[in-house]
């Protein structure tokens, strides 16, 4: 079965496709010896994690841009004019989704849940720990803007 490129880089680690990327994030780390407390730590978990949201919801780079931030709608379940990349990031601006949830439901072929208010999705996030790592988001647009600044 087909896995992000993160994972690919470690051919003898197993990946667990329908569980959670922390989870497997996790699992990868202690076969590496990587430590929380340590840089390698939080390095690769933000590759990991940027490198999983791209393998299954795409890169803005591909070369139909258009294509990219509308099948990020349609994931989300955003209805409406979505035939430009403004209306589309109008619309995503309006989506409260916690982006590591996003992943897991994917992975998980589960419906993602969405929250109807940045507080809502905040309240979540804290109350599970559920952080997407701000780190280097510069060159992915497509996480970029469904991130909030709880």
């Amino acid at each position: 079965m087909a896995q992000s490129v993160f994972f690919d880089q470690y051919p003898n680690f197993r990946q667990r496709h329908t569980a959670p990327i922390l989870n497997e994030f996790r699992r990868l780390a202690q076969t590496q010896g990587w430590r929380k407390v340590d840089d390698a730590w939080k390095i690769n978990r933000q590759a990991c994690l940027q490198a999983e949201f791209e393998f299954h919801f795409g890169s803005i780079e591909t070369e139909n841009k258009l294509a990219g931030w509308q099948n990020l709608c349609q994931e989300l379940g955003v209805d409406g004019d979505t035939s430009s990349i403004a209306k589309c990031k109008k619309a995503l601006r309006q989506v409260h989704v916690n982006i590591l949830d996003f992943i897991d439901d994917r992975r998980a072929h589960r419906q993602v849940q969405l929250y109807h208010s940045a507080g809502e999705l905040a309240r979540y996030t804290r109350d599970h720990k559920r952080f997407f790592p701000l780190g280097d988001t510069e060159g992915a647009k497509l996480i970029k803007i469904l991130l909030r600044y709880l």
